[in-house]
């Protein structure tokens, strides 16, 4: 009787043994994989959150490419390579956590810039308008190379308004010998009521977002560059700002007044807007090649000296040919 129960006692004590040996490798496995699945899911995460930082640094960035290493995230690292063109970005990023490795490849395109659609030389949208224009003012439609040359295109209007009170105001409210400067479609002075349905405040907004330079109020002179024919920018103002001998290519936005004077020069396409008063005014000889667009409730014009408003076909096709946004698509996303 004593030594079955002692070998009932062994069997039961080498069970249990056995029973408590398999729960702690049980144990000890279901660790090893919620471990494992947390250190893949973090690589996973610092791999996907890379790419998404450097899309947001390639916003303003808008020609980084190449590879970054050794970019330190959430206690892991990631590796970034970016290659290819606008059109077909490849983005990469391999990822490292605790030894676990995670790599995320993205393909993905930079949208176009939209371009407003170009009615005149100078396009003017107010509730209520004011006009003082002296010396020698020059507005026309008839299209000009960025050389000042004669351009193929078909001639816009001079000036071109929301409607024919607008219109009327215009042409009555400006000098003879203003009103003959005033040249494009139908001859002088070529100023027009155009259709114009588009959302000013969006596009404002689109371009805004994509600015390659932001500028505060204040006065930039001698010599300043906002761009060049060959890489033009978008420029954002954001206040009143004054202009002396200044050059300019691309798209510049002005929340507030623009003041230009000296021997200011911009090809491409300026917008003036405001939800009240703007006032854009000119001294000396300034010349905008593209388009001019004043966009608020009272708009002010004031010029004196020479003030040119030319038409340019190819100072605008050049914006838009080479302005480039800060959206992207994704068309494709691997991991």
């Amino acid at each position: 009787m004593g030594k079955g129960f002692l070998i009932i006692v062994f069997g039961v004590a080498v069970t249990l043994s056995i029973l408590i040996m398999n729960l702690n490798a049980n144990v000890h496995q279901e660790l090893d994989e919620t471990l494992n699945f947390f250190n893949n899911t973090q690589a996973r995460l610092i791999s996907n959150s890379g790419i998404e930082i450097y899309l947001e640094k390639m916003r303003r960035d808008k020609e980084m490419r190449g590879t970054f290493t050794n970019n330190f995230l959430l206690q892991g690292k990631y590796d970034i390579s970016i290659y290819g063109p606008d059109s077909f970005m490849n983005i990469k990023s391999v990822a490292i956590y605790d030894e676990v490795e995670h790599t995320s490849l993205v393909t993905a395109r930079r949208r176009p810039m939209k371009i407003p659609t170009i009615n005149s030389a100078l396009y003017i949208s107010a509730v209520t308008m004011s006009l003082l224009l002296n010396g020698n003012v020059d507005v026309n439609g008839n299209d000009h190379n960025m050389n000042g040359s004669p351009g193929a295109a078909a001639p816009l209007p001079g000036i071109g308004v929301d409607t024919p009170a607008d219109s009327s105001f215009v042409i009555n409210n400006v000098k003879p010998k203003i009103s003959k400067t005033i040249e494009g479609y139908g001859g002088s002075p070529s100023v027009y009521t155009v259709n114009n349905t588009i959302n000013w405040q969006e596009i404002t907004e689109d371009f805004i977002s994509s600015a390659d330079t932001v500028l505060p109020t204040g006065t930039y002179s001698n010599g300043s560059q906002f761009g060049t024919a060959a890489n033009p920018i978008i420029t954002y103002c954001n206040g009143n700002v004054d202009f002396t001998d200044a050059t300019g290519y691309g798209v510049m936005i002005v929340n507030g007044n623009l003041n230009l004077s000296g021997n200011f020069k911009f090809y491409g396409i300026v917008i003036v807007y405001g939800t009240s008063k703007i006032r854009t005014q000119t001294i000396g000889n300034n010349s905008i090649y593209g388009a001019t667009i004043l966009v608020g409730q009272t708009v002010e014009i004031s010029s004196l000296g020479n003030a040119q408003f030319y038409y340019s076909k190819q100072a605008i096709d050049n914006a838009k040919l080479n302005l480039k946004s800060s959206k992207f698509e994704i068309m494709s996303w691997w991991e």
